[in-house]
């Protein structure tokens, strides 16, 4: 409701935000396997991996699908680039959420409701964050090319980073790990 309320032009249609929700959602689903995948292969444990890999992994992920966006002439106005990226983060949390909570059942509400706020917010600002630098730059600067997206990649990995080593809760730590 509040990403079509930020619509105020009513340019995107509520259809093409649910259908990037539900993108957002397989890259959840992708993360996974390339996060083992990566875990297996690299020479650290499951904690730093959780700070500085997956961050980025999962950043790059949903930022494909911004990209994908900006590449089809989807996304015409920074307005539309928060809403899309707000949308695949969104999405990405509901996927990673549902599937923590079906690892941990056990969990309390309050856990779920602080998980749920608190991922959605991260993964949807740092994605809308992202889209939105991202298109600012590719429109400010002549001649850009995608490194023009590069900072606010940089960007949304490092506030990911920061918020997997913030989780004060030790119940809630050990879920964003599983």
């Amino acid at each position: 409701a509040a990403l079509l309320w930020l619509d105020s032009y009513k340019l995107l249609a509520p259809s093409s935000v649910v259908a990037v929700i539900g993108v957002g959602a397989v890259m959840a689903a992708v993360s996974y396997p390339l996060n083992a995948f990566l875990l297996g292969r690299l020479d650290i444990d499951l904690l730093a991996f959780s700070r500085y890999v997956s961050p980025l992994t999962e950043e790059l992920l949903k930022g494909l699908i911004v990209v994908a966006l900006v590449r089809m002439h989807r996304i015409g106005f920074l307005v539309d680039a928060a809403i899309y990226g707000f949308a695949v983060g969104a999405g990405f949390a509901l996927a990673e959420n549902l599937y923590y909570l079906h690892l941990a059942a056990e969990a309390g509400m309050g856990t779920w409701i602080v998980r749920g706020f608190g991922t959605a917010l991260m993964h949807g600002g740092t994605t809308a964050l992202f889209a939105v630098m991202g298109l600012a730059l590719l429109e400010r600067t002549p001649g850009a090319t995608g490194r023009a997206l590069l900072p606010g990649l940089e960007l949304a990995a490092v506030l990911h980073s920061v918020f997997n080593h913030l989780l004060a809760s030790p119940r809630v730590a050990t879920l964003a790990i599983l």
